[in-house]
Parts: structure tokens; C-alpha cells; sequence
């Protein structure tokens, strides 16, 4: 057999493989549509997925924001208020913090607001930006359609320092013999 012709069929064969594997000859019908589709939507929905706009950025592009749908990340800080079907919250990213109004059922699963004592679930927010909301008297807000956890909240501890109790009970004890001298010394001239 010539050397040649061998090498010639070994490429012809691989060439046959690659293009039955293109033309899906391996494969029956069913499983390249669900392929096809799977490859498809996945790109479709990472097409359609906002980047998450910071505050700063809303603030100073408002006009353009204005009216369009957006993703805003941050900690959930205040009380919730539910008012009948919706409800209104604050969220807070490194720049500030904005409100936030959604109807009741998107605020469900949020446990934690930040305050002093605790550390707020971290959303991201995916709804409509207003500059000038008209219906609520001309603040600036997002009309939440969707609302996704990130990162549960928790408590925040805030253990006493040994040394600042010592330092405050010493300090309160020479306050109190200073007031006491006061006293003698105001009695006995």
C-alpha cells in the first residue's frame, strides 16, 4: 500500500467524521433541537440580563435612566412599609440609597432591614426607573417587577470593650468624688 494513499484516506475518514458530526448524522433530530434551543435561550436570557446600575450613576445620568427598566444591587435599610397592596422600601448601595416600591408579594422573603442592630438582606431590584415619579409626588424611585436575594442579612454584634467599661467606671468615680469635694469645699466657706 502506498504511503501517500494511506495518509490521504486517514484525512479523508476524519474529514467524513467531522462533517457527519456537523450535519448531525450521529445524533437523531430530537436531541439537536433540544441542543439547538438550549444553546439559543441561553444566549437569548444573558442578551436580556441588565447590569446593575449604581446610584451615583442614576443620579447622574437620571435623564437618560428615565423611564427604562434597570438593575439596582444593594442592603435593604429601614423598616418595610406595606401600604394595602404594595409596599415601599429603601435600598442602599455604596453612593446612597433610593426607594423602592413593588407590590407586598416581592417583599416576602426579606428578613432582615439594616439598621443599628442588623445588617440587611442584599437584593438586586430589576424594574422601572423614574426621575420625576408623578405618583408619588414627584420622588425619585424604582417600581420594582422583580426583586432576588443575593445575600441574607444577619445581626450585627456590638460587644462592650473590657477596657472602655473600666475607663467609663473610673471616670464616673472621679466625677463623683469631684462633685462631692465641691460640696465640702462650698459648705465650709
Amino acid at each position: 500500500m502506498n504511503l501517500a494513499y494511506s495518509v490521504e484516506r486517514i484525512a479523508y475518514s476524519k474529514k467524513k467524521n467531522f462533517c457527519n458530526f456537523l450535519y448531525a448524522k450521529r445524533y437523531p433530530l430530537s436531541t439537536n433541537i433540544i441542543i439547538f434551543l438550549f444553546i439559543f435561550f441561553s444566549c437569548f436570557l444573558n442578551a436580556q440580563a441588565a447590569p446593575a446600575v449604581s446610584l451615583e450613576e442614576l443620579i447622574n445620568n437620571a435623564e437618560e435612566y428615565d423611564g427604562k427598566t434597570l438593575t439596582f444591587k444593594g442592603e435593604v435599610i429601614g423598616d418595610i412599609m406595606i401600604r394595602g397592596e404594595s409596599a415601599w422600601l429603601n435600598v442602599h448601595d455604596e453612593t446612597g440609597a433610593i426607594g423602592v416600591f413593588c407590590p407586598k408579594e416581592l417583599v416576602g422573603e426579606i428578613e432582615y432591614q439594616g439598621s443599628y442592630k442588623f445588617r440587611g438582606d442584599v437584593i438586586s431590584v430589576k424594574g422601572i426607573f423614574h426621575r420625576f415619579c408623578s405618583e408619588h409626588g414627584g420622588d425619585t424611585d424604582i417600581h420594582a417587577e422583580k426583586i432576588t436575594i443575593i445575600e441574607k442579612g444577619e445581626e450585627t454584634p456590638h460587644p462592650l470593650d473590657p477596657l472602655k467599661v473600666k475607663a467609663s467606671i473610673v471616670l464616673a468615680a472621679i466625677a463623683f468624688a469631684l462633685a462631692a469635694l465641691h460640696l465640702v469645699v462650698r459648705r465650709f466657706r
